[in-house]
């Protein structure tokens, strides 16, 4: 990576479209086999009224 700076980096991917962010997240996630997708968020005790 000699001459690519994390700064060119940040840079190239502000550039990109929403479209194409998906497609590159979908390459990295394939690529080194994790996912780019966060974790559900747990529900809070007690949501729509109920006693915990």
């Amino acid at each position: 990576m000699a001459g690519v700076t994390k700064a060119d980096v940040i840079e190239f991917i502000s550039n990109m479209s929403v479209l194409e962010l998906s497609d590159l997240f979908e390459v990295m996630d394939e690529k080194f086999g994790v996912s780019s997708v966060a974790p559900a968020a747990k529900m809070p005790v007690g949501v729509g009224g109920e006693e915990a």
